[in-house]
C-alpha cells in the first residue's frame, strides 16, 4: 500500500502499537508500507521434545486451502483487522493521512471510517469456494469481530 500526508514516524509508531512489523520504503513524496506479522506465539507442541510445534502470531492470516479458508495453516500476512486497527492507529496520530491500498483509497481518517467495513465482504476465496476477507483469519475465533484487539488504536469520531 501507498501512505502519503504522513511521516515515517507515524507510520512505525502505529505498526508498534499494533504489534504488527512494517517495511517502509520512501518513493517521491509518500510512502510504500507492507505489514507482516510480528510476534509469533508456540500454540501447541507434540512429541517427547517437541518435535512439531505451531506458531500463530495477532493478526495472523488463514491460507486458503482446500476447502477455501477453512485450513489451520497461516500465509506471511496480515488480515483484514490488522490492517483496520493498523490504519486507526496512524490516523489517530495523522487525521489527514491518505492511503492507497488493493481494497480501496482512503483520502483521511472520516472517509476511511465511512467506506473501510464494506471491503471486509469481499470473496478472496474462488467462486467455488468463496471466502471473505474479514473470515481469513483466526481473529473471530476469539476476538469480537466489531472490535479492535488493541482498544487504544482505535479512533473515536
Amino acid at each position: 500500500m501507498y501512505a502519503s500526508k504522513v511521516t515515517r514516524d507515524v507510520l512505525e509508531a502505529a505498526a508498534s502499537v499494533c504489534g504488527v512489523r512494517a517495511e517502509i520504503d520512501a518513493v517521491g513524496r509518500r510512502f510504500k508500507v507492507r505489514l507482516f506479522p510480528a510476534e509469533r506465539t508456540i500454540l501447541y507442541s507434540e512429541g517427547p521434545k517437541g518435535g512439531r510445534r505451531k506458531y500463530r502470531a495477532r493478526y495472523h492470516r488463514r491460507r486458503l486451502g482446500f476447502p477455501q479458508g477453512t485450513g489451520e495453516g497461516t500465509c506471511h500476512a496480515i488480515c483484514w483487522h490488522g490492517f483496520r486497527d493498523y490504519f486507526r492507529a496512524v490516523y489517530k496520530r495523522a487525521p489527514e493521512a491518505s492511503f492507497r491500498t488493493a481494497l480501496a483509497t482512503y483520502k483521511d481518517r472520516d472517509h476511511f471510517e465511512a467506506t473501510f467495513g464494506p471491503t471486509g465482504y469481499r470473496n478472496i476465496g474462488s467462486k467455488m469456494y468463496p471466502v471473505q476477507i474479514r473470515e481469513a483469519c483466526f481473529c473471530s475465533d476469539t476476538f469480537d469481530d466489531s472490535e479492535p484487539l488493541y482498544p487504544y488504536a482505535s479512533v473515536s469520531l
